[in-house]
């Protein structure tokens, strides 16, 4: 009398086993795909947070500096049409940026 704890052998038995393990070795893929996923959501998360405090803060301080310069450039230019020389400006605390000159730091030698 056959027992119903038998193994199955031949290609049927390869198949049946072959199909157990592809399920097994599946599950296990989206066990660890899940892990992997929130993982990386919270990767993610932390890197926007991080870049909204630090990077934002920067982004709108650079903006302001080149509408600084803008405000600038427009007042020495009234000035020159009144007369005031480069030297003159520079005596009244405008930056090189804003009378049409080059930082030292952008000075080729």
């Amino acid at each position: 009398m056959p027992s119903s704890q038998q193994k199955e052998g031949g290609i049927k038995g390869f198949l049946s086993r072959a199909g157990k393990s592809f399920y097994a070795g599946g599950m296990y893929c989206k066990e660890k795909s899940w892990v992997a996923a929130r993982m990386a959501g919270n990767l993610a998360f932390i890197v926007a947070t991080t870049s909204m405090v630090v990077l934002m803060p920067l982004i709108f301080e650079i903006m302001r500096e080149g509408q600084l310069i803008e405000t600038d450039k427009l007042h020495v230019k009234e000035l020159r049409q009144q007369g005031y020389s480069d030297n003159q400006l520079r005596e009244l605390g405008f930056p090189k940026v804003s009378l049409g000159q080059a930082p030292a730091v952008l000075k080729s030698s």
